[in-house]
């Protein structure tokens, strides 16, 4: 796969995202979620979510911050959004902004997308006057909190659950480890 372009998603892209936001699911949670909260996760629902959140008439005022990327064909293969803190327990403990979400297929995954993704947040997050960030990641999905983990994220001791699977709760308390990272340590 060639390079992967990241842009800001606009209203427009409500189906591609609903669309990757239940592939992703299904690819990433099949063995981390019971098959009933999959099933739930229709692309019908997601439709619904991602049109009202690109078009700024969500809960959450001001919308988050979406973006959309892009393989070397054009075609949709990942997304991610950031914005206020939607978690009381979270905000509490001073973390401002969070990561609401980032997704990208498989076959986008360990090219640098993701670390891409971070950095587009982290750095719509500062525009805010952000500069605590957090979000949830279930516990079992390992792969994640390492990827987490090698940004600089640190495990807060807040532990949660969304619709029964066990969460935890990451947190950056410097957004610049994600806009500037330190050079890589020689092995």
């Amino acid at each position: 796969m060639s390079a992967i372009e990241i842009r800001p998603a606009t209203p427009e892209d409500a189906e591609t995202i609903a669309a990757l936001h239940v592939a992703c699911w299904a690819e990433t949670y099949s063995a981390l979620v019971p098959a009933k909260v999959l099933a739930d996760f229709t692309l019908e629902a997601r439709l619904a979510q991602w049109r009202e959140t690109l078009g700024g008439a969500g809960p959450q005022q001001p919308p988050p911050n979406v973006f959309l990327a892009l393989n070397g064909e054009g075609a949709a293969v990942g997304f991610c959004a950031s914005g206020a803190q939607q978690s009381d327990i979270l905000g509490e403990r001073g973390f401002a902004g969070e990561f609401q979400a980032i997704y990208l297929l498989k076959e986008a995954q360990r090219l640098g997308g993701g670390r891409r993704f971070m950095r587009e947040m982290a750095q719509a997050l500062r525009a805010r006057g952000i500069e605590w960030g957090s979000l949830w990641v279930l516990r079992h999905n390992f792969s994640a909190r390492r990827f987490y983990e090698k940004l600089g994220g640190r495990k807060i001791s807040v532990e949660g659950a969304w619709r029964g699977v066990p969460e935890v709760a990451y947190g950056w308390r410097d957004l610049g480890l994600l806009i500037d990272p330190p050079p890589a340590k020689p092995w």
